[in-house]
């Protein structure tokens, strides 16, 4: 004998729908089993988590912005803070709650280090370090990541182009800016243009077929 939860009533046939309602039928007096686990308590206690870290941060922000105002009678380099907290509280949501494949995770993150190093390099008097030594050592850094990711999902390398194309661009970007006496490091400059090109030209030359269904695919070639 089934029940309908919703009318209450208790239907003799062996329907698996209530005539009345159409909602579905259980067995009276047997617990239905779930087929799938629970995650809604594992999202609250992460909601939770980075809306604790969101308060204190914040917190953290307006003391620091006070202090500085009645130490050194304006908010100068709380302003600094401010941002950074702003930039990791970003960081630490795009990145472990935002429901996305990890190598968009990777080209938005990067950019958004990029966007906030010159921010950075602004409020502290625009003396170029972000272009010089920043941006450079941190396109490094994301040629290795790169070459590990492809490495351990080498199956799949082919999905890493667009990442690699960025940091091609991004090194052509930095070498224009050395030509025209705004970065003035040639070595950081030369070494990642360097280690982007061969990157993405070996991805070319070897996976040829693969590497331009890709770039087409991408681009709607």
């Amino acid at each position: 004998m089934n029940q309908c939860k919703r009318c209450q009533v208790m239907v003799r046939d062996p329907s698996e729908v209530c005539p009345l309602c159409h909602n579905v039928l259980t067995l009276q007096g047997d617990e239905q089993e779930q087929s799938y686990p629970s995650v809604y308590g594992k999202i609250q206690w992460k909601k939770r988590l980075f809306s604790l870290l969101v308060y204190f941060l914040a917190i953290l922000g307006v003391a620091l912005c006070v202090i500085n105002y009645y130490v050194n009678g304006g908010f100068g380099w709380s302003y600094l803070t401010s941002i950074t907290i702003l930039y990791l509280l970003y960081t630490i949501f795009y990145g472990f709650y935002r429901k996305t494949n990890h190598i968009r995770k990777i080209f938005v993150q990067g950019a958004a280090t990029m966007i906030y190093l010159g921010v950075l390099d602004a409020f502290t008097g625009g003396e170029g370090w972000s272009v010089n030594y920043g941006l450079p050592a941190l396109l490094l850094v994301l040629d290795g990541v790169l070459v590990v990711c492809m490495l351990v999902n080498f199956r799949n390398w082919q999905n890493y182009l667009l990442v690699q194309l960025f940091a091609l661009l991004a090194g052509l970007v930095l070498l224009v800016l050395y030509l025209c006496g705004v970065a003035g490091n040639a070595v950081l400059v030369w070494c990642n243009l360097g280690a982007s090109a061969m990157i993405f030209s070996f991805c070319l030359s070897m996976g040829n077929r693969k590497a331009k269904q890709e770039l087409k695919k991408r681009f709607y070639v």
